[in-house]
């Protein structure tokens, strides 16, 4: 594909969206073949941020006119983890041509709860009908 969007992970905890730094976040997508494809990991940084990553995505001109054969996103799966907090996988984020996407994660400390580090919690995202 010749066009692209950006993504970029925002992790905190608590309501007063206090920065985890040093968080993990795994960037995938299912490829054609139904593989999971890594796009890329990063850590967070001081303010809760990833850098962006680049990924293919269709041309901005399909979001604006509404079409049932076609998907004008990319779609793309990000998972957030760090030691003592509960992970978060958001499965189907969508990722526009030309835009920057921001997907934001709340992580909820457990340190008082070691049975569930290895537990994920899913947030699914429906598609749109643009």
């Amino acid at each position: 594909m010749d066009h692209q969007g950006s993504v970029v992970a925002r992790v905190y905890t608590s309501d007063a969206k206090i920065p985890v730094q040093g968080a993990t976040v795994i960037f995938t997508k299912i490829a054609e073949d139904g593989q999971r494809e890594l796009l890329a990991v990063r850590l967070t940084n001081y303010d809760g941020y990833t850098d962006p990553i680049m990924v293919d995505a269709p041309p901005l001109a399909d979001s604006q006119n509404y079409s049932p054969d076609v998907q004008a996103y990319a779609v793309i799966n990000i998972t957030a983890e760090e030691a003592s907090y509960g992970r978060i996988l958001v499965r189907n984020a969508q990722v526009f041509s030309d835009t920057e996407t921001v997907q934001e994660f709340m992580l909820i400390p457990s340190p008082m709860l070691p049975e569930q580090y290895a537990q994920t919690e899913v947030f699914s995202i429906p598609p749109q009908n643009l």
